[in-house]
């Protein structure tokens, strides 16, 4: 093999989960010698620079890199990461989450095999302290039923409806409608592959995370992709470019590549899972983003592109508590979302529903 990955890690404060990160790295199947670790501090200050420079002494592949000053979100050392690497092929790894041992060698011939730019698995959503863990999202039928149950989708059901009408009529629509596409939805698939996202826009109503996905340097490069400086919607931003732009895309719907842990004690939080109002107003603004992104594109991929993670934002904002200006704040955000997302009567009808429940929030609330 002559070619290298290069798997770029944001680190802040990661404390006792960061060497279990790097070590899922350093142990993967594929060998250290076609990896370059490149591991980016954002001026932690709990010891993970002092972790990180061991790791650069110990292993040829492994390469860290200081910030002068905190950045406050993943952006900026993911995109110093970009900038730094050499690899012929780019990963992402959260270093508190780990991936599967044959993860880098199983995505890397997926998408040499192909000639794909994109080649993605799925993942297993890991509750640490709950002792859940769920596959996630797809909308193929697959194998892997009988090992793990469908991760749990939560959306907000905000009009008066009988939750199993909301359930299995609303929400399936929201979703979008079933379309017609290049594979079948009544058979379990194990290999997607396809030249464009326009034969199968379905692609984009998995979870959007950067960390699942192998990138061919050209698809990041030559477009100038980057990470938009958002503390929340950041990956979906630029997941959703490279979809868009990438040519040739292959999901591999039974592979199980990544373990993303969901560490649910108050004391053992990330910054995205601290709900606050700048977290929820960047979302919406990476959402504002991501729609101008796809102008040109379908209505199928405009739709599908944010309709459901408008669900999720609604339920994230219903179950947190925030003042009448902060939530002035966030309408006018969704206010600019509703004037450029006009696609069809169910569009407006959801962002509409969205406006006149922030609206009646804040003339309710003292």
């Amino acid at each position: 093999m002559n070619e290298k990955i290069s798997i770029i890690l944001p680190i802040f404060n990661v404390g006792d989960h960061l060497k279990g990160g790097i070590d899922s790295l350093i142990n993967q199947t594929i060998g250290q010698e076609n990896l370059e670790i490149i591991m980016v501090n954002d001026c932690s200050t709990d010891g993970s620079d002092k972790i990180i420079d061991e790791y650069d002494e110990k292993y040829e592949c492994c390469h860290a890199i200081h910030h002068t000053q905190n950045s406050g979100a993943a952006y900026t050392p993911r995109n110093t990461g970009i900038d730094a690497c050499t690899g012929d092929y780019i990963m992402f790894l959260d270093p508190d989450d780990r991936y599967t041992p044959d993860a880098v060698e199983t995505l890397y011939h997926a998408a040499k095999q192909n000639n794909a730019q994109v080649a993605f698995g799925r993942f297993r959503r890991i509750f640490e302290y709950g002792g859940k863990v769920q596959k996630s999202y797809s909308p193929y039928k697959d194998n892997l039923e009988k090992h793990y149950p469908d991760e749990t989708l939560e959306t907000e059901n905000f009009i008066k409806v009988p939750d199993f009408l909301w359930d299995n009529v609303v929400e399936k629509i929201l979703y979008g409608k079933t379309i017609k596409a290049k594979y079948p939805r009544d058979k379990a698939l194990d290999t997607i592959q396809v030249d464009n996202i326009e034969e199968e826009p379905d692609l984009l109503k998995m979870h959007p995370s950067v960390w699942c996905k192998i990138f061919r340097r050209d698809l990041i490069i030559d477009n100038d992709i980057r990470f938009q400086p958002y503390v929340s919607g950041d990956d979906m931003a630029f997941t959703l470019e490279t979809l868009l732009k990438a040519k040739g895309i292959v999901f591999l719907n039974n592979f199980l590549c990544y373990d993303y842990y969901i560490r649910d004690l108050p004391s053992d939080k990330s910054i995205t899972n601290t709900v606050n109002v700048r977290l929820l107003n960047e979302l919406m603004e990476s959402y504002i983003y991501c729609r101008k992104c796809t102008e040109n594109y379908s209505k199928d991929i405009q739709n599908i592109s944010i309709n459901p993670h408008l669900l999720h934002w609604t339920y994230t904002w219903k179950n947190s508590p925030f003042t009448k200006q902060e939530n002035q704040q966030l309408l006018n955000t969704v206010n600019k979302l509703k004037k450029i997302h006009q696609t069809d009567l169910k569009t407006k009808w959801l962002l509409s529903s969205i406006t006149t429940a922030i609206e009646t929030k804040i003339y309710t609330t003292k």
